[in-house]
Order: C-alpha cells, then sequence, then structure tokens
C-alpha cells in the first residue's frame, strides 16, 4: 500500500474521532446547540461511510491488498521437491 494511502487513512480516523468528541463537548455543555451534536455526528458518520466505501473501491481496484493477521508462508518441503525435479 503506498505511504500517502496509509497517512489518508490515519487523517481520516483523526478526524472522524475529533468529531466524534466535538460531539460530545456539546453535548455535555449545558448552553451549546443541540444542532451542532447532530451536526458533528452526522459529519462522523458520512466520513465513517465515506471511509469504509473508498477502502473497498481501493481493494477492487488494486490500489491496496489486504492480508490476514498471520500471513500464510509456504512450506519448505514444496520449495525443495521443485528444485530436485528440475
Amino acid at each position: 500500500m503506498p505511504p500517502f494511502i496509509k497517512y489518508l487513512v490515519v487523517f481520516i480516523l483523526a478526524v472522524i474521532i475529533y468529531n466524534l468528541f466535538k460531539a460530545f463537548y456539546h453535548l455535555s455543555n449545558r448552553n451549546s446547540n443541540r444542532k451542532e451534536v447532530v451536526k458533528s455526528l452526522a459529519l462522523r458518520v458520512g466520513l465513517s461511510l465515506t471511509l469504509f466505501v473508498s477502502l473497498l473501491f481501493a481493494s477492487y481496484l488494486g490500489l491496496i491488498q489486504p492480508h490476514g493477521l498471520l500471513p500464510i508462508e509456504k512450506p519448505i518441503e514444496q520449495n525443495i521437491n521443485k528444485s530436485e525435479t528440475k
């Protein structure tokens, strides 16, 4: 995965978390407007969905390669057998 995509994903996640805490601040503050809470939460949900769809699309196009937690390595026996048959 190119470093630009990694930095972009981390930046968008930071903006999502910022909007979550901004909504919490407006929710806990008695003097703030309820519209600010709804606006912050709607922006957070919109960014989350956009990030999810963008990651799926990038995976479909081959820009990013999904992998498991533990990559599977080829057994050593298969590599030895291939070299013996040549």
